[in-house]
């Protein structure tokens, strides 16, 4: 996550390391929770079982308070002044293409490096909300997507199933604009935050697809729509609290894409869900997080 960065002042850093699933509720709260909003955060997996997240701040001032507001007991931690560099171009730079199947998914800096044999690239910059590709949790959902659209799949549907599409928790909108880029059809994305709206808006306008996604402001599923495919790229606790919510939006044959996972989490997910009336059709883990389809019987 990337805000406007100052340009004349070089930013304080709060670099946070330890077990990935902390780091990684850490950097949600750090991104969307916090009264004291950081300019960038970013996490990094740096070994089998840890990560870290390094939040910017304007001043030190602001680094330290945010430090005290967080539960940082167990972890590594420290705050720093960067170099004096352009932080937004860097941020971006440092974001490798990724290829997911049939998706690849850049930064506007690798716009000259797409593969010619790319069917589906998506621009996706660092930004104001999460979800830039990057993470083992979008890619391994772009993985299932791609799996559960495959012909043998799909044997039998019509040639536009998944029909109605959600994508939960929306981010940037990489999922949804992945979904209306392979159906060619409309896609809604929803998400709590206001900013991660307007990124998947100003997204989709970038990669050709705005008048196919219909991007709103929800807390949780917000409709009474039936869904043939709901993305559901979030963490654990809140998966599990809207089991019902999800598994009630699904259609006849609806299917839900699960992520946000720690290898270690995957089983209860399964139970969870399993105790709602859907069966597990592919689990699959990407660094350590597993992503889960689950199909209403």
């Amino acid at each position: 996550m990337t805000k406007k960065l100052p340009s004349n002042t070089p930013p304080y850093a709060l670099f946070v390391r330890g077990p990935a699933a902390r780091i990684f509720a850490l950097s949600d709260e750090l991104g969307f929770e916090m009264e004291m909003q950081a300019l960038a955060v970013s996490v990094f997996e740096d070994g089998p079982d840890s990560m870290h997240v390094q939040a910017l701040f304007a001043t030190e001032s602001e680094a330290k308070t945010c430090q005290a507001a967080l539960d940082l007991d167990g972890l590594e931690y420290f705050i720093t002044q960067l170099a004096d560099e352009d932080w937004t171009a860097k941020s971006q730079a440092g974001l490798p293409p990724v290829q997911a199947g049939r998706f690849f998914i850049y930064g506007s800096h690798d716009a000259d490096n797409i593969p010619k044999q790319t069917v589906f690239p998506i621009c996706i910059n660092a930004g104001l909300a999460f979800g830039t590709g990057h993470h083992g949790t979008t890619a391994g959902c772009l993985l299932a997507f791609e799996a559960l659209i495959t012909p043998d799949v799909t044997a039998g549907k019509s040639p536009n199933w998944p029909e109605n599409v959600l994508d939960l928790g929306c981010g940037t909108g990489v999922l949804a604009i992945a979904a209306a880029k392979a159906l060619n059809q409309k896609t809604s994305a929803t998400d709590i935050d206001m900013d991660a709206v307007d990124v998947t808006n100003d997204n989709a306008r970038i990669n050709g697809v705005a008048h196919l996604i219909t991007a709103a402001q929800a807390d949780g599923i917000a409709s009474d729509k039936k869904y043939d495919l709901v993305f559901a790229n979030i963490l654990a606790k809140p998966l599990m609290l809207m089991a019902p919510d999800i598994a009630g939006a699904l259609a006849e044959v609806g299917v839900v894409i699960l992520s946000g996972l720690l290898d270690e989490q995957a089983q209860d997910m399964i139970v969870c869900y399993e105790a709602q009336g859907l069966k597990l059709i592919r689990r699959a883990s990407l660094k350590n997080w597993t992503t889960l389809s689950m199909a209403k019987i």
